[in-house]
């Protein structure tokens, strides 16, 4: 009596490789590692791993922000005020670019030596915060 034979193209259910042999592309569909990452494995990298895409920028030395004296002595006379605070207007160094016509007294973290010289030769004083 004949029997119909059964066609299975897709799978062996149950088999250890489902039809696709032992190695090779046919058997890994989606790709290996990232591959597809921006075409079909998208909604995975965008759930699992969002920071995946996009540049990093460059992490540089970090050089403090300065300001030269002849700025803080045009805001002191301006502002009419014998004390400045470098680090209360965002500034950490102070540079020693300008003149000090007014004896003031500066803060900041760090000062030059033409800056410190500057400011007590007018009369003033330089505090390191």
């Amino acid at each position: 009596m004949p029997q119909k034979i059964r066609k299975i193209r897709k799978a062996h259910r149950g088999t250890r490789n489902c039809g696709r042999g032992k190695k090779g592309s046919r058997k890994r569909d989606g790709g290996r590692g990232l591959a597809g990452s921006n075409k079909h494995k998208l909604s995975w990298i965008i759930k699992n791993d969002p920071g995946h895409f996009g540049a990093e920028p460059m992490k540089g030395s970090k050089k403090p922000k300065a300001v030269n004296i002849g700025y803080l002595n045009e805001w002191a006379l301006t502002n009419g005020k014998d004390e400045v605070n470098a680090l209360g207007l965002g500034f950490q160094k102070v540079l020693g670019r300008g003149e000090v016509t007014k004896a003031i007294t500066v803060k900041a973290k760090a000062f030059t030596a033409s800056a410190k010289e500057k400011i007590e030769a007018a009369g003033g004083k330089a505090l390191m915060v």
